[in-house]
């Protein structure tokens, strides 16, 4: 313990520069050149009394790559502070801002006229409630709303530009809402029903016939060797679950599923918990939105004794239109509010924050604003540094009739792309990496399909991203399959070489994974469905671990390519496709790009990671 707290002492340091507040002139801190496609500025000023709610990420380079070098330490075995997480309060200890800055914001907000009791300092954030007219004199711009083609979308308060304190400006990441528009009107994409599915599985012996064409939890439990295990329910493991937009996770749907899939556990359960105005509504479930009953019903099927809860997070994040989401009136806006569900989870007390997240949603990276990915990303750092394990996939929406049967795809599906367009006004041709499965903090999940032998599916979502570096801990893994796989010439100018890659494991993502929904039996999958698989055998890892005595495992990636890889099945077989000529979730045109995809090979690759995982050899490696 002492030497955590030196460690901190040690790292946290007052920058070199005094940030004194003299006034100085505003410069245009963020700026539209039009207004987004689909919307239009209304006629009327808002109430100059309407109050609002802005958000500030203080920009802390230094104190931000400390944090990440901490974050490495504490999740490398063999490393001196390995498992000592920090708790709540070392970590804002660890990431306040130098006073100064502090200092310099908060006169910047009270010479607006905001009173101090509506300002409130999170250390790296500040959020302040204010009126319209204190927003706009403080961002020296002016507030309107904007009203959607659609008029079922609510309008939105929001501005094309505004201004900081030239002084201000290299400690300001980005102040939300200002200008990031969104969308919210539902995609209606119909669900695949096949009536009742037969029981043939066995938890501990894999049928092959049978679990090549359905992937009950059985399939799972015997392709992954997890067997009978049941955690031990006072072990202090929680196992979280997000849930966005429209997506509904059902009580009745669970005791139903457990009841046909795992009767020894039907009287599982489930808690709820929500934030930013989220709703859960059991009784307004869609037909299509069936994302947060699958990851609800698998993670708590695949981890009995560990008590689950669904965190429900209301709103939008902001979203940068492209072939994939355009912004039009018959395109769904799945854009997750990842920084207020985030931010969230970090003021739970110690007690409360789930051991292992399951986040079954994302999309291309270029969909978001540069700054918000990089804020989220610090907030899934955040959660690391606190011992949280974060497993993330990939949302989207895309339809196909297989067998005369609906399926809907949820998550990562799509290669190395869907809609391989830049959407910068260039029309580049370039292939599409994912948020936040490109976050170095998150451990990504990609797809697997068939189960003797296991082959990477095509629809499985990878490549390396555009806008976050290769972490150390995948340097030698990721180079060696660039250098001897794909080599120099492959898709040359297509990705980014020196991108964060991923994804990092796979599981099983086959659309055969029967759920209940609405009261119904069908199909889903995709890798939203290899998430909560992987995320519950995780949390029945750290179940064994905190029993003996062990810290849970917390930020997987460093552990999973040191040693961890050890308990994976390499997956050598089959490949992703993608870049079609049309895009799968708008049907958009698409640049196509012939051959495009990754291919599985022996160590990492760009459609399986490290491999899918073997219960028994993970346990026994994490325990050792």
């Amino acid at each position: 313990m002492h030497t955590k707290i030196w460690c901190l002492g040690t790292c946290v340091f007052l920058l070199s520069a005094a940030v004194a507040a003299p006034p100085s002139q505003s410069d245009v801190f963020e700026k539209l050149d039009s207004v987004p496609y689909g919307w239009y500025q209304g006629d009327f000023a808002p109430d100059p009394h309407q109050r609002i709610k802005l958000q500030i990420a203080v920009q802390q380079q230094d104190k931000h790559v400390l944090l990440k070098d901490q974050l490495l330490s504490i999740s490398t075995p063999g490393h001196f502070l390995y498992g000592q997480h920090l708790s709540p309060e070392e970590l804002n200890t660890f990431l306040r801002p130098d006073p100064t800055v502090s200092s310099a914001i908060l006169a910047w907000l009270q010479e607006a006229s905001i009173p101090e009791i509506d300002i409130e300092d999170n250390g790296d954030w500040f959020s302040i409630h204010a009126t319209v007219e204190q927003a706009e004199k403080l961002l020296k711009t002016q507030f309107r709303y904007f009203h959607h083609v659609d008029n079922a979308v609510p309008p939105r308060l929001r501005t094309l530009q505004y201004s900081v304190p030239h002084h201000l400006h290299r400690f300001i990441q980005m102040i939300q809402p200002t200008t990031h528009f969104s969308r919210a009107k539902p995609y209606q994409v119909g669900g695949g029903s096949d009536g009742p599915i037969p029981v043939y599985g066995s938890p501990t012996k894999l049928n092959v016939t049978y679990c090549n064409a359905t992937t009950p939890p059985d399939c799972i439990r015997a392709l992954y060797k997890i067997g009978n295990f049941k955690a031990n329910s006072s072990s202090g493991v929680k196992l979280g679950i997000s849930g966005f937009n429209y997506q509904q996770a059902v009580h009745t749907d669970l005791a139903l599923f457990l009841d046909k899939w795992a009767p020894k556990q039907n009287a599982s359960s489930f808690n709820v918990k929500t934030s930013n105005g989220g709703v859960n509504n059991e009784n307004g479930a869609e037909v299509w939105a069936a994302e947060a009953n699958l990851d609800i019903q698998y993670g708590v099927s695949l981890a009995p004794g560990i008590p689950a809860t669904f965190y429900k997070t209301g709103g939008l994040g902001p979203l940068i239109p492209d072939l994939q989401q355009p912004n039009n009136s018959d395109s769904l806006d799945v854009q997750e509010p990842f920084l207020e569900h985030l931010q969230y989870l970090l003021n739970l007390s110690q007690k409360d924050l789930p051991t292992v997240l399951s986040i079954s949603y994302g999309e291309d990276e270029q969909s978001h604003p540069v700054s918000y990915m990089k804020s989220v990303c610090q907030l899934f750092a955040k959660l690391g540094a606190r011992g949280v394990s974060v497993i993330v996939s990939r949302y989207v929406f895309s339809c196909l009739y297989i067998l005369g049967r609906l399926f809907t795809y949820i998550s990562g599906d799509g290669g190395p792309g869907d809609g391989c367009m830049t959407n910068d006004g260039k029309n580049t041709t370039r292939f599409q990496p994912q948020f936040p499965a490109s976050c170095p903090w998150v451990t990504s999940v990609g797809g697997t399909e068939q189960v003797q032998p296991e082959i990477a599916t095509w629809l499985s979502g990878g490549g390396f991203s555009d806008v976050f570096a290769r972490p150390d801990y995948q340097a030698k893994q990721v180079g060696a399959y660039l250098n001897n796989t794909v080599g120099e010439k492959r898709f040359k100018g297509l990705y980014n070489r020196t991108g964060r890659g991923i994804p990092d494991v796979a599981a099983q993502a086959q659309t055969t994974f029967p759920i209940f929904h609405m009261g119904k039996e069908r199909y889903d999958g995709g890798t939203s469905a290899a998430t909560p698989v992987w995320a519950a055998i995780v949390a029945n890892i750290n179940s064994v671990r905190l029993s003996q005595g062990q810290k849970p495992l917390g930020f997987l990636n460093p552990w999973l390519y040191s040693v961890g890889y050890r308990g994976l099945t390499d997956i050598i077989h089959g490949g992703s496709q993608g870049c079609f000529d049309a895009a799968l979730g708008s049907g958009l045109l698409a640049p196509e790009v012939p051959f495009a995809g990754w291919n599985a090979t022996k160590g990492w690759d760009a459609v399986s990671g490290l491999g899918t995982p073997n219960f028994e050899k993970l346990v026994q490696i994490a325990t050792t």
